[in-house]
């Protein structure tokens, strides 16, 4: 059985990519933050929804579930649109700093120092 030598290696990072002159589509991208929380508040409200007692008093009605999905899933959304937990917005606030750096770094990708220099000494060892 042959070894394979692939697997044994030591992992690699990934290069970054250098910028390609594109931009990111802001609105794109702030629906796509939206999109996520409202997606994140609903995952809130099922598991608030499981920890709550079921009465005995009223029945379920068929169909409640997914009335009460249908239902969350909009206050979700609704929330998400107004910004209620701010994760939507710090998604996008990052994802902008990452974009701005991106853009700004040289195409050449990262500049080493000259060989034998050292950064900050001067080129004193």
């Amino acid at each position: 059985m042959p070894i394979n030598t692939l697997a044994a290696s030591e992992p690699t990072l990934p290069t970054p990519l250098p910028p390609n002159g594109k931009k990111i589509d802001e609105t794109k991208l702030k629906r796509a933050c939206e999109d996520f929380e409202a997606l994140f508040i609903n995952q809130l409200m099922q598991s608030m929804r499981r920890t709550v007692l079921k009465s005995k008093i009223l029945e379920d009605a068929p169909g409640k579930e997914v009335y009460q999905s249908l239902f969350d899933r909009e206050i979700s959304k609704k929330m998400a649109q107004k910004g209620a937990l701010g994760v939507g917005k710090v998604i996008y606030r990052k994802v902008m700093e990452h974009e701005k750096a991106r853009m700004a770094r040289p195409s050449g990708g990262l500049q080493m120092p000259e060989s034998g220099a050292l950064a900050g000494s001067g080129g004193k060892p």
